[in-house]
């Protein structure tokens, strides 16, 4: 019982800590539809007394009736003043299609998330703009199924496009952001990792081999489903006890 216990403090105290997002910085999609096009914009404001120095994504996946995934992405580096609203990108979309559309703003402090927002568009058989559904996560935004890319090489792009094949294929749908996250390593190599929120899942040195890159999506996801499932069954015991 007395391990138990201490199991549970653990857990309780590791979510108690958990990065929060949309507090100091807010990110917010703000919409306007004219028939099938829907124009984005993306806006972030500083709610503190103390200069920012940030940069941002603002990301469209379109996911087709045969579960094919595009994307496009749009980023940039920016400064907010203290308690300063600011303009980011402006991105307009055809919504006049079967497409299930998701986009997402995401910004940084450093390598950091602290912002985040997502609208949906065409899902469940509607053109009606989804907001972010609320959940038990530490700022109450899900953001279910989002992958996104961070890669400097072709190799490393070749792996993200490999892993979110496959991660879209075997319907993980997680609710904390992945991210294929590449780095420079010694000389003229890299260093791709799978990351979910600050937690590296899975790291290898990148490579311009096709067989070695699914080699390594095939890790990486039954560890990303791994990591998953734990975290569901860390939830249950908690409400277990």
């Amino acid at each position: 019982m007395k391990y138990t216990c201490i199991v549970l403090l653990i857990m309780i105290s590791k979510i108690s800590t958990a990065q929060y997002t949309n507090t100091d910085i807010v990110a917010k999609i703000k919409t306007k539809t004219n028939t099938t096009i829907a124009s984005i914009v993306g806006n972030a404001t500083n709610t503190t007394e103390v200069y920012k120095s940030l940069r941002y994504t603002i990301s469209v996946f379109k996911t087709d009736t045969a579960n094919n995934v595009s994307k496009n992405t749009q980023e940039g580096r920016f400064t907010l003043e203290a308690n300063e609203s600011k303009e980011l990108s402006k991105v307009s979309i055809d919504i006049d299609t079967s497409s299930k559309i998701v986009v997402l703003l995401l910004i940084y402090e450093e390598d950091k998330i602290v912002g985040k927002d997502r609208i949906v568009f065409n899902d469940q058989t509607t053109n009606t703009p989804q907001t972010t559904k609320q959940s038990a996560s530490n700022d109450g935004i899900e953001l279910k199924g989002i992958v996104v890319e961070e890669t400097k090489t072709k190799p490393g792009k070749d792996f993200y496009e490999l892993f979110y094949a496959s991660y879209v294929l075997h319907h993980i749908d997680g609710n904390k952001i992945v991210a294929v996250v590449e780095k420079l390593n010694f000389g003229r190599s890299t260093i791709i990792q799978i990351k979910i929120e600050d937690t590296i899942i899975h790291e290898f040195i990148g490579k311009p081999d096709i067989e070695y890159l699914e080699q390594m999506s095939k890790i990486g996801i039954r560890k990303v489903y791994t990591y998953f499932k734990n975290l569901e069954k860390q939830k249950n015991d908690i409400f277990q006890y």
